[in-house]
């Protein structure tokens, strides 16, 4: 595989990873950290498997970041203050 090939490809799984839903992007990220925990792979498979991982931490963060964003701003206060409430776990 070429340096460009390779690249493309690296490009493919990110984009593929950012149209992933949080909830497979989490089952495929724990599908690869299973994988490389495991240590019965070659060396090759381990490194497009990390690049994998790496890839789906990234978008998961971004997404999370979103959220966080969201909800902020949903949180906002009629003068624009963002309004804390204190976290009741049982009404989780």
């Amino acid at each position: 595989m070429t340096a460009k090939s390779k690249s493309k490809g690296k490009t493919a799984d990110e984009s593929a990873a950012r149209t992933l839903a949080f909830e497979e992007a989490m089952e495929q990220l724990e599908d690869v950290v299973h994988k490389l925990e495991a240590g019965d792979i070659p060396l090759e498979e381990s490194l497009e498997a990390f690049e994998k991982g790496v890839g789906l931490v990234r978008r998961l963060h971004a997404r999370l970041d979103d959220v966080q964003k969201k909800i902020e701003e949903l949180s906002r206060g009629a003068r624009g203050e963002l309004e804390t409430a204190p976290f009741d776990e049982d009404d989780a």
